[in-house]
Formats: C-alpha cells, structure tokens, sequence
C-alpha cells in the first residue's frame, strides 16, 4: 500500500468514526418522537421518521431522510433533510420536500455543531409550530407561509389533510432496498402481544427510552438563538 493510499484509507476511517459519534451522541439528548439510523448501505445517508406529539401537525407521521456532505464533518456545507412524502410546511420546499435549515445552520461549524441540533430543530418546526413561526424569516413554501398569515383556517385545514396523508403512509412498503430503513407492520396479536404484556408489567429492557430533558430549548426568548439555555 502506497503511502497515498494509506491516507485515504485513514482519512475515510476517522470520517465514519466521527459519523459514528455523532449517531452515538443521539442517546444523550432530548429527541422523544425522532428516530433515526444510518443506511446499512452508506452511512452519509441516515433514514428518519417523526412523530409529532403537539401542535397543529400533532399525530402526524413524517420519514425523512437526512445526507450528509462528502466531507463531513469538516466542510461548511449544511445536511440535507428532505421529507419522503407531501409535507405542507412553511419550512418545506413543495417541489423536491426539502427543508430550509439556513436560518438555524447558515453553514456547518464543526465541533460547534452537531447532527443532534439538525434533527432537534425539525422536532421544534413542527412541534412547536406558532413559537418558531413567530419568529421565522426564511421560508420554503411561499404558499403555505402566505395562507398561515392571511387564514389559519384554510391553513390548518391544509396541515390535517397533510397528517392525513402522512397517517396513510405509516405501512408503505421501504422505497428502496436497505435493511436499515424504518418500517412498522399492523399488529399482530401472535407476534406482537407478548411484547405488549411484558410493556405493561413493566419486565421491558429500557434501552432507547427518552432521555430526562436536558434544559434546553431551541429558541432563547425574543431572539432567535438556537439551543438556548432555559432560565
């Protein structure tokens, strides 16, 4: 082996250990209704789904998938998160389902942020809707943006029929062939009731359950400032 490639080789393993890092740093943090795992093909792409607890997309069901640049970490350029499915969202470009992160993330600073910040400010743009749109000034889809200030009626008449849509799509079969991406099947007493029982009497490992909130919230009152201490 060349001492060229001797560096490329060291320099692509030290990339998948920081990736690797950062999918580890997940469970320290905040992120109840947000899953996600790198592809078993290529770990630059991560498959997500969110649940949305609160708000007007509350019961909503969104996958998204989450790419990172060739040279992350140590490249200004931001992830990339687009929604798999229609997703009526001020943040939500209509046409491609990507979602505008310049506002939080103008470019990415390693050491100074991370994947975990990504995947908690999707969590607040659709949990925390009303917060963060009162302070928003970029947006993605002119239209939703304009019907959410003009009628919140024909608006939030929109953002059901968009959770409508996301509820429908929960079982559809995975898009592409990876072993990693998320599914979920329709119970099954035979296969899922025993689960279920064991959940109830409390005999469940508790592996991947939800973090104690860290005291941290994604906008500092008055001022958009992400991942702001609470007072």
């Amino acid at each position: 082996m060349t001492l060229d490639s001797y560096d490329k080789l060291l320099g692509t393993v030290l990339q998948e250990y920081k990736i690797l890092t950062e999918y580890k740093r997940l469970q320290s943090e905040d992120l109840g209704g947000i899953y996600v795992i790198p592809s078993h093909e290529n770990s630059f792409v991560w498959f997500g789904v969110l649940f949305v607890r609160s708000g007007p997309y509350k019961n909503g069901v969104f996958r998204f998938t989450l790419t990172l640049p060739d040279k992350f970490p140590n490249d200004s350029a931001v992830p990339t998160v687009v929604f798999q499915s229609e997703t009526f969202h001020p943040l939500v470009c209509p046409y491609n389902g990507t979602l505008e992160l310049s506002e939080a993330f103008a470019k990415w600073k390693s050491g100074e942020n991370h994947l975990w910040q990504v995947l908690k400010f999707i969590q607040y743009v659709f949990a925390h809707f009303e917060e963060y749109m009162a302070v928003a000034e970029l947006t993605a889809n002119n239209v939703a943006h304009e019907l959410f200030q003009q009628s919140r009626a024909d608006f939030l008449q929109r953002v059901e029929e968009c959770v409508r849509l996301s509820q429908a799509k929960v079982y559809d079969p995975a898009p592409v062939q990876d072993r990693n991406y998320i599914v979920f099947e329709q119970f099954d007493g035979a296969v899922h009731g025993p689960v279920l029982e064991s959940m109830k009497q409390g005999r469940v490992n508790e592996v991947g359950t939800t973090p104690p909130s860290s005291g941290l919230s994604w906008v500092k009152e008055g001022v958009f400032q992400p991942l702001s201490k609470q007072g």
